[in-house]
């Protein structure tokens, strides 16, 4: 086993993270074995995660306006034009225009699926960083200030 470590912290199902992981370890030239490091603590850059905690309302009001504007900016046209064999089909937003673009749904219920769909990424990424140690939660406003006094800038 080359990464006992990474493939005990690893879910067998998940095969993206499982995937990802033998492409690192089977790399010719993997950086981790070169020694290489890429990651802030590695080079020894001293830096703050900050997770930016919008409250639940205000976060689904940016999203309805997200939504039009990814309808306003194209999303339909976009998919169309990258199909469904794309990387990027599977992102937010292209599986639910090319459901809109088969004739699986009005515009209506384009926009709706395409703010539902948002906001089940967001609530991911809110459960994702509130299990990432050494986060610290702030409120939008208070982001900078955390910042400027971390940098010593205050």
């Amino acid at each position: 086993m080359r990464d006992a470590g990474r493939a005990a912290a690893l879910a067998p199902h998940d095969a993206y993270r499982v995937l990802r992981a033998l492409e690192i370890a089977l790399a010719p030239e993997s950086r981790e074995r070169s020694g290489a490091t890429d990651s802030l603590p590695g080079a020894g850059i001293a830096f703050l995660k900050v997770f930016a905690d919008v409250p639940n309302a205000e976060l689904d009001a940016r999203i309805e306006r997200r939504t039009g504007e990814m309808l306003e900016g194209g999303i339909v046209e976009e998919a169309e034009r990258i199909g469904e064999r794309a990387a990027a089909a599977d992102a937010v937003g292209y599986p639910q225009a090319l459901a809109y673009l088969r004739g699986w749904c009005t515009r209506d219920e384009l926009r709706e699926l395409l703010a539902r769909a948002t906001r089940r990424y967001a609530r991911r990424q809110r459960s994702w960083f509130r299990r990432e140690p050494g986060t610290l939660w702030l409120a939008p406003g208070e982001v900078e200030g955390a910042v400027r006094e971390m940098l010593g800038w205050a």
